[in-house]
């Protein structure tokens, strides 16, 4: 059973990375268990976990750039697996946030609402809600002034 659901989710996930049309690419992910709300932006060559694909929550109008890895588990080697076991933890991408190409997301985080994150950061921690961070690790380097819809 798992080795027919891999197969699934990779075969979705191929049409995915290369599909022209990128309300088609959500559609794709969505298809193998990722969390995508309306209104997201999923780029080219986006890799969500293969494994636990149903980890990742993504928040309205969202933007995730061309070759991004958000990675929900981390494990050791066969050698190491008894100081280093297999871990999981979800990902959460906030309302609005736009991640720019290249970056890699880690198990775990959370990405608070309206946040950027810089091309080619390594986000291997929470961000706060409004905030441009960037960089390896990533750290937040200015906090934006978002001013909410009097709706």
């Amino acid at each position: 059973i798992f080795g027919i659901k891999y197969f699934k989710n990779w075969i979705l996930e191929q049409l995915a990375s290369s599909c022209p049309v990128p309300s088609w690419r959500a559609k794709l992910h969505r298809m193998r268990g990722v969390n995508i709300a309306n209104n997201v932006y999923i780029g080219y060559n986006v890799v969500f976990d293969r494994l636990h694909p149903e980890l990742i929550t993504i928040g309205e109008y969202a933007e995730i750039g061309d070759r991004t890895i958000l990675s929900a588990h981390s494990r050791g080697s066969l050698t190491t697996r008894h100081a280093y076991p297999r871990t999981t933890a979800p990902i959460k991408i906030g309302r609005g946030v736009c991640i720019n190409p290249g970056c890699i997301i880690t198990q775990g985080v959370t990405i608070g609402d309206n946040s950027i994150i810089g091309t080619g950061s390594v986000v291997s921690r929470d961000v706060s809600p409004n905030c441009v961070a960037l960089g390896f690790p990533v750290r937040v380097i200015r906090k934006l002034n978002i001013e909410e819809d009097s709706e």
